[in-house]
């Protein structure tokens, strides 16, 4: 009989959320979520389609250009914020 033997302790436990890849896609992915809900029960709005994914626009520029420090993955979940923010501020007023 085959056993199975994974890694315990600090072998490989977290390692998935220190690539930028993920942290970027995290953020972005938390980004269009808060927008979604924010748009849509507080601000009382509906985006179009541009402001309503400017997070997954920004993650695919990240893809795209094929850094992938921490620095830059520090740079694009950044901007991702900022530009939901912006989105959410324009709408508002």
């Amino acid at each position: 009989m085959r056993v199975l033997h994974l890694p315990y302790g600090g072998a490989s436990r977290g390692r998935w959320i220190r690539d930028p890849r993920v942290v970027v896609a995290l953020v972005a992915a938390v980004c269009l979520l808060v927008e979604a809900v924010l748009a849509k029960n507080v601000i009382e709005v509906e985006l179009d389609s541009f402001s309503q994914f400017a997070a997954l626009w920004i993650f695919i520029v990240y893809l795209v250009s094929g850094l992938r420090d921490r620095r830059s993955a520090i740079v694009f979940s950044g901007v991702t914020i900022l530009a939901t923010a912006a989105v959410l501020v324009l709408y508002a007023v």
